[in-house]
């Protein structure tokens, strides 16, 4: 057995980084207009804010497509060609993308090896590090089973949340409802509050003034993992926004000192959901302390 760890660039991972882990990474598709792009490949996520920026008086809107299943297909093939037997597919969450749901009906097509689809339930970070995990476990030789084991306690702890400016792409896209949150009118002034749910779906949580307010809200759901848990692995997630990324940085330090923060980007794909000028926490177990030589074979 011989297996391979796909996902695509919503985890957050560059390719650089996706080579050094021996990840199969596939660019996820941004729309601007006409015009089709490959996340990290011809649009890199200060290009992304600056097309936002500069189509702000067109109205012109950004659109994440799903990933083709043909090329999943492709991608499969070649890696059967490389002697591949099993390929662990991780994707966003499915409250934001079909993309994990769509390849589960698919896959039963794709004859040239084994495709586990597998849903983070989440995106950038928290999809990104049960990416790392995965290929970690698969470099020592964990069989199929372990490896899906270890990516359920994993994301079993893992959560995210956003403070936005505007929730209109996402009830453009369909992808939150606002009457499963709080009224209504909480929702027209201040910055909304989204968090995802543990089966993926997104959630309106809130409010709030400001962007600080929202750091405040973010880490007092945050609170009671650490608690529970002081040596979680936490991210502020930026829309191209580094300034303010290091002062919630500062601020969650300040609160939290015994646990690991660190600064991420939000890139195209997520961006295009969340729009320009959004903030956001991610936490969740330190996928490393889920290696252990018991999963060596």
């Amino acid at each position: 057995m011989k297996i391979a760890i796909m996902t695509d660039t919503s985890a957050g991972m560059t390719p650089t980084e996706a080579i050094a882990r021996q990840v199969t990474l596939l660019a996820a598709p941004i729309m601007f207009g006409n015009r089709q792009y490959h996340e990290y490949q011809d649009l890199t996520p200060a290009d992304y804010y600056r097309l936002l920026r500069l189509t702000k008086s067109t109205k012109l809107i950004p659109t994440a497509p799903q990933l083709s299943m043909q090329t999943v297909q492709a991608t499969c093939d070649d890696l059967a060609a490389q002697g591949v037997t099993d390929v662990i597919v991780i994707g966003p969450a499915s409250g934001i993308s079909g993309f994990i749901n769509t390849l589960s009906s698919y896959a039963e097509t794709i004859t040239s090896l084994h495709v586990w689809p597998w849903d983070s339930r989440g995106i950038l970070t928290v999809m990104g590090d049960q990416v790392r995990l995965a290929a970690a476990l698969a470099e020592r030789g964990a069989d199929v089973q372990t490896i899906l084991g270890r990516l359920a306690t994993l994301r079993q702890t893992m959560h995210v949340g956003f403070a936005v400016d505007s929730i209109k792409p996402l009830l453009r896209t369909g992808e939150v409802n606002p009457g499963h949150g709080p009224s209504g009118a909480q929702l027209l002034a201040g910055k909304p509050l989204l968090v995802f749910e543990p089966d993926g779906k997104i959630r309106v949580a809130g409010s709030a003034l400001r962007l600080k307010n929202a750091l405040g809200d973010l880490l007092d759901l945050l609170a009671p993992d650490v608690a529970a848990q002081p040596t979680l692995k936490a991210t502020i997630l930026n829309a191209d926004q580094p300034e303010l990324a290091q002062q919630w940085l500062m601020a969650a330090h300040d609160r939290f000192p015994q646990t690991s923060f660190d600064v991420a980007l939000i890139g195209p794909s997520f961006g295009v959901h969340v729009g320009n000028g959004a903030m956001g926490l991610a936490w969740g177990q330190d996928y490393r302390e889920l290696l252990d030589p018991a999963t060596e074979r």
